[in-house]
């Protein structure tokens, strides 16, 4: 019986990608060829090259589709490979989601197709899709989890800014931020904050084209692990919602009024086994205030990868767009200082 993910000492160069695929997936593909098969290259990821591997003869049977993620420069100074590797893991295991790593290998991995269409932000408010996602980001976050050190938000913020050491940006007002965010508002945000209620494995990065609806089976499916962790559940969700916004244009004044986030939550808790939650004007201002901490966060790393990036994006702009964002919220989140 084989174990996953295979592990190969090979490093695939973008380049050359479309023939040094067919040696790397021998051992799961080996019928697989150039003349029989197709490289299809998606533009929607911001960090990594990521290329899709069809096979020609089975046009309607996408089961057996290959997804190959290469890491993009330096990306590991800022995501934990090993954690992003252990999460799908453990979803997979747990019948969340059905795309297993099948190789691993120096500057990337290979795993399962989720087959469908990505969703775009008109669809993703539809009221099927609304039910669907929060339903299946319950479950992710029903996946039991070990405590680790400190939730993800802390991590990325102190990561991010520590990697901007040195840059022209000035960063005095945020790096005090950080501080009085880990030191005083999360703690007031939610005291004594549980483990598997509060505090359980997140997204992370759940924007629109992260997740996958197949018409067919009416479901959905998530993707991009990489920033999954350990975190706090309202941030997961706030983050969302803000993601409402898109990639391309995106558009940050789309956001759930609260009648829409109401439903949304009513929706999640009860498939939590939560229904005790008051969902009320208060829980959705808390949603806002994790809204502002997600803001920090994707401003930050645009910064990062400003400096870091090969890829063809205004990482600037987009970094000063989510900063805004955040300046907006800021009040919400210190409204106690």
């Amino acid at each position: 019986m084989t174990t996953y993910p295979i592990i190969e000492n090979f490093t695939l160069s973008i380049s050359n990608i479309s023939t040094e695929i067919y040696p790397l997936i021998n051992s799961i593909r080996p019928d697989w060829n150039s003349s029989n098969t197709r490289l299809v290259t998606f533009t929607e990821g911001l960090t990594n090259v990521i290329v899709g591997l069809f096979d020609n003869r089975n046009p309607d049977d996408e089961s057996k589709t290959l997804i190959i993620k290469i890491y993009g420069a330096q990306t590991e100074s800022f995501i934990d490979r090993e954690s992003e590797i252990n999460a799908m893991k453990i979803l997979s295991e747990q019948g969340v989601f059905s795309q297993r790593i099948l190789i691993q290998f120096n500057n990337g991995i290979i795993y399962e197709y989720a087959s469908g269409q990505t969703c775009s932000r008109e669809n993703v408010r539809k009221e099927n899709i609304v039910r669907l996602i929060a339903l299946k980001l319950a479950q992710m976050h029903n996946v039991p989890v070990q405590r680790a050190e400190k939730p993800y938000i802390i991590i990325s913020l102190r990561r991010f800014i520590q990697l901007l050491d040195g840059s022209s940006f000035d960063l005095s007002s945020i790096r005090s931020d950080i501080d009085a965010i880990e030191e005083r508002i999360l703690p007031s945000l939610i005291p004594n904050a549980e483990l598997g209620k509060d505090l359980v494995l997140c997204h992370n990065d759940l924007l629109v084209k992260n997740i996958i609806y197949n018409e067919k089976t009416t479901t959905v499916s998530f993707i991009d692990f990489e920033y999954a962790h350990f975190n706090y559940s309202l941030f997961d969700i706030a983050n969302h919602f803000i993601e409402y916004a898109g990639v391309d244009n995106a558009d940050f004044t789309i956001y759930p009024g609260r009648e829409e986030q109401k439903k949304w939550l009513e929706i999640y808790f009860q498939a939590r086994g939560m229904s005790q939650q008051i969902i009320d004007d208060d829980l959705c201002h808390l949603v806002d205030q994790f809204s502002a901490l997600a803001q920090l966060m994707w401003g930050l790393w645009g910064l990062v990868q400003a400096r870091i990036s090969q890829l063809n994006f205004d990482y600037i702009n987009y970094a000063k767009m989510r900063l805004d964002c955040y300046e907006n919220l800021r009040s919400k989140l210190f409204e106690k200082e």
